[in-house]
């Protein structure tokens, strides 16, 4: 079997792609996956005015975008992820993960994460995996963004309503014709899973 050829996008091709996807939506959209992502993940409740622990969710993403740009920074197949809205998303979470461990380990295992003594465990592979093959699927389904937004707080994490309406600014009429929708997918999504021998 040859060595698959997977064709790097160049410099210039990432810049291009960077500008036509960065919009003032789609910065909104990063902003609350970063928010969901330390609830979620790192079950911290991030300040928006103050940030968490001197991190704000700003520079995430401005290191996000950074890290594409930089010489033998993250590089980008174009062919394979036609989609260079998933790839900043997928870059956005390395860059989260990255910073809160390096931020955490700094105060040991002493600190409390929402009055809770919460021991975080970075070894999420197989969650992340799980989750990517998700969001796969919901895209193949036509899934919006607020959607894929709320996939895994709402229905995998079983966020409630009221908190989700808070964070969001989205009204819980909403928020219910959102489940909604994505309940409907959800028998696609767990076959897929299925045959890939994941444990729902």
């Amino acid at each position: 079997m040859g060595v698959e050829y997977r064709k790097v996008a160049t410099f210039d091709e990432k810049c291009k792609a960077i500008q036509e996807v960065f919009t003032p939506e789609f910065n909104t959209l990063l902003m609350k996956h970063c928010i969901v992502r330390l609830n979620s993940v790192f079950k911290i409740k991030y300040d928006l005015g103050k940030g968490f622990r001197g991190l704000m969710i700003e520079d995430f993403i401005s290191e996000t975008i950074e890290s594409f740009l930089k010489i033998n920074g993250r590089n980008w197949y174009p062919e394979k992820f036609p989609d260079f809205r998933k790839q900043i998303i997928s870059g956005l979470d390395s860059v989260i993960s990255n910073n809160l461990k390096t931020e955490l380990e700094k105060v040991n295992s002493t600190f409390e994460i929402l009055d809770n003594d919460t021991e975080l465990s970075f070894d999420d592979s197989n969650y992340q995996e799980m989750l990517s093959i998700c969001n796969d699927e919901l895209i193949i389904l036509g899934a919006t963004d607020e959607e894929l937004l709320l996939f895994e707080p709402y229905i995998i994490n079983g966020m409630k309503r009221q908190d989700l309406a808070e964070l969001f600014g989205i009204s819980l009429e909403e928020l219910t014709n959102i489940k909604k929708k994505l309940e409907r997918k959800l028998p696609v999504i767990r076959e897929k899973l299925k045959v890939l021998n994941y444990e729902k």
